[in-house]
């Protein structure tokens, strides 16, 4: 095992890549800033025991920087590739903090050599915090939780002994892939729960607004949103965040109450924030808007756009409007495919309903959708008019129009 150590604080946008590194596979380390000090934030406020802040497979080291940022701990991160490990100490290395920061070229499994190190560099003998992001195959549903690497069981066994555990468990921040399956989250559950019995956790699916769910997280311990089990957050550009969350008893069925409306011209409508859906926040999302459990119409079931028909427009005030991506009201519909032939049949139907601008909220292969914006802008750019979005009808094929709700 080699080391490094440093002390400042650099931005990795800033720094130029090691030519050792590919920039793709680079990419695919580097977990974007936000998320990082989001993470950092909410660990500085934490009860988190003694010792060092762990990272056994630390990638670009950008999740640690975050963590000495705002944390004053020993940060130590663990790189079993050679390239990726001199990467992530360069970077932690001109880190500039209230933490300081240690880098091991190792395996991440090895918790004695690991520990054996770091005691000899700067005496801890103990972690206070773990945070794993392990590599996992593309497709994660088709794969076992076994071959994430590296593997979660045989990673957690080994730093139990020295991970320091309270009356809620050690403190982890497990950062998972967003596409797993109900299944495989439970096999995880499983695997914290065995190796350490009476652990309390939080799932938490994190949104930055785009229309995905960006990162799942499973926190624990002290790091847990206890008593709630499930959280959604959404994420904003300058760090603040909105947050929903509920204990075991107030989650909903995750295929329940989808009835496939039909939606009707003059229906307000919105596009909720996959979030909300897939950490099966629904009712607590309903409750926010102040309407009853099963009072809301979920028209339409979607991984990046689930469809609900309101009663009125959601106000600013409100405590769900950060996890609606788009709001309006039905005006008309376009009762065939998206395409370049239909086109002139959109516009024509936008401009008799004063919309100028059509932002594309349906299914649409990235190459046609460029190619239809484009179209649709050289048509409409004369126009004066208001903002509309086009959706997927939830009990048709039907496309429908809407215009924004006035902000």
């Amino acid at each position: 095992m080699s080391t490094e150590r440093g002390h400042s604080l650099v931005e990795i946008s800033e720094l130029g890549l090691d030519p050792g590194v590919p920039k793709q596979e680079l990419r695919r380390l580097i977990t974007p800033k936000s998320v990082c000090e989001y993470r950092a934030l909410l660990a500085s406020k934490a009860s988190l025991p003694e010792g060092l802040i762990l990272d056994p497979a630390a990638g670009s080291g950008g999740q640690l920087l975050a963590y000495g940022k705002y944390i004053s701990k020993h940060c130590v991160g663990v790189e079993l590739s050679p390239e990726r490990a001199k990467y992530c100490g360069y970077v932690l290395s001109r880190a500039n903090s209230t933490g300081s920061f240690m880098t091991i070229c190792g395996d991440g499994i090895d918790a004695h050599g690991v520990m054996a190190a770091v005691k000899t560099q700067i005496g801890v003998s103990s972690v206070s915090m773990l945070h794993v992001d392990p590599a996992r195959p593309m497709d994660t549903q088709k794969h076992s939780v076994s071959e994430m690497q590296p593997p979660l069981a045989k990673l957690l066994e080994s730093w139990s002994e020295y991970i320091s555990s309270g009356e809620q468990g050690p403190a982890m921040a497990l950062d998972l892939s967003p596409r797993l399956a109900g299944q495989q989250m439970s096999e995880i559950e499983h695997i914290v729960t065995t190796i350490f019995p009476g652990t309390a956790m939080t799932w938490e699916w994190l949104s930055r607004g785009g229309g995905r769910v960006d990162r799942l997280c499973l926190h624990t311990g002290p790091l847990a949103h206890t008593p709630s089990v499930s959280k959604s957050v959404r994420l904003y550009n300058d760090g603040s965040f909105s947050v929903l969350h509920a204990r075991e008893e107030e989650l909903d069925s995750e295929d329940s109450g989808w009835p496939n409306y039909e939606v009707m011209e003059g229906d307000t409508v919105a596009l909720v924030d996959p979030v909300v859906t897939k950490s099966r926040l629904r009712g607590v999302f309903e409750d926010r808007l102040g309407y009853n459990r099963g009072e809301l119409i979920w028209a339409k079931k979607s991984d990046r756009r689930p469809l609900v028909v309101l009663r009125e427009e959601i106000r600013p005030g409100s405590e769900a409007r950060p996890f609606v991506m788009a709001q309006g009201k039905a005006v008309g519909r376009l009762e065939s495919d998206l395409s370049m032939m239909s086109i002139d049949s959109l516009a024509a139907l936008a401009m008799e309903n004063g919309i100028s601008n059509i932002q594309i909220r349906c299914s649409c292969e990235p190459r046609l959708h460029k190619r239809i914006t484009n179209r649709l802008s050289k048509i409409m750019g004369s126009v004066d008019g208001m903002s509309g979005f086009l959706i997927e009808d939830g009990g048709t094929k039907d496309l429908m129009l809407c215009r924004d709700v006035e902000k």
